[in-house]
């Protein structure tokens, strides 16, 4: 069976080259334009793995993996942060709310693979 991954970013092109080169990676994968979306997602979904951007629209990532965190269904989760919001208080904020990574964008897709496989697998 497939690992399930979900991609919560309101940004298409992201989307779009994550999902391809993610299927090409032997994984499903699932995604969501928001946090509102991206929570309704994870728990009908029940994925393997979630990225999270953090600046998005109706709900931003920070408060998503809060709201995952504290719900028995979807607290075990692992949650990498995948955003163009770099400062130092973003990362340790991310942190603090249970993100296993926080990688910046621009990302490298084999970095970012490497990282996939480590809490998916």
């Amino acid at each position: 069976m497939k690992n399930k991954i979900l991609i919560v970013d309101d940004e298409p092109d992201v989307v779009e080259f994550l999902k391809k080169r993610l299927e090409a990676s032997n994984f499903d994968v699932v995604s969501a334009g928001d946090g509102v979306e991206g929570l309704k997602k994870a728990r009908e979904v029940r994925p393997d793995l979630i990225l999270l951007d953090v600046i998005m629209p109706r709900k931003d990532g920070f408060k998503m993996l809060g709201e995952l965190r504290s719900e028995e269904a979807t607290f075990r989760i692992p949650v990498i942060m995948l955003t163009a919001k770099g400062e130092a208080d973003s990362i340790f904020r991310g942190q603090e709310l249970g993100a296993m990574d926080y990688i910046i964008k621009p990302f490298e897709f084999e970095e970012l693979l490497k990282f996939i496989r480590k809490y998916s697998l």
